[in-house]
């Protein structure tokens, strides 16, 4: 069995976090379905949760845009978020590139019995 390094990434605002890989994939979802409902169906969740953490990440981050119901467009994110999101993704993908660096360390250092 090889060694891994694991980590988890989140932003904060005031030493509170406001969203991490599950506020992503749940934003993403959004993003893609138009709807906060069909988002938390396609990933296995309750709609009170996703939207529990849609409202916690509007309390951190300010707006989430959104329409209700059957409106045109359905749910979207604000360009603020969006942005937010692409720096997010950018930084786990770099910090997943690190950390590749220092398994493979790991690996030549510590053989796997």
């Amino acid at each position: 069995m090889a060694l891994e390094l694991k980590f988890k990434i989140w932003i904060e605002r005031d030493g509170k976090p406001v969203i991490g890989r599950g506020g992503v994939s749940i934003l993403r979802e959004i993003e893609r379905t138009g709807s906060i409902s069909k988002a938390a169906q396609n990933l296995g969740m309750s709609y009170k949760f996703a939207w529990d953490y849609v409202e916690r990440i509007r309390e951190g981050l300010g707006e989430v845009t959104s329409k209700r119901g059957r409106e045109i467009g359905g749910s979207t994110l604000s360009p603020r978020v969006e942005k937010i999101l692409e720096i997010y993704e950018s930084a786990e993908r770099e910090v997943k590139e690190v950390l590749r660096k220092y398994e493979e360390m790991l690996r030549d250092a510590i053989p796997d019995p």
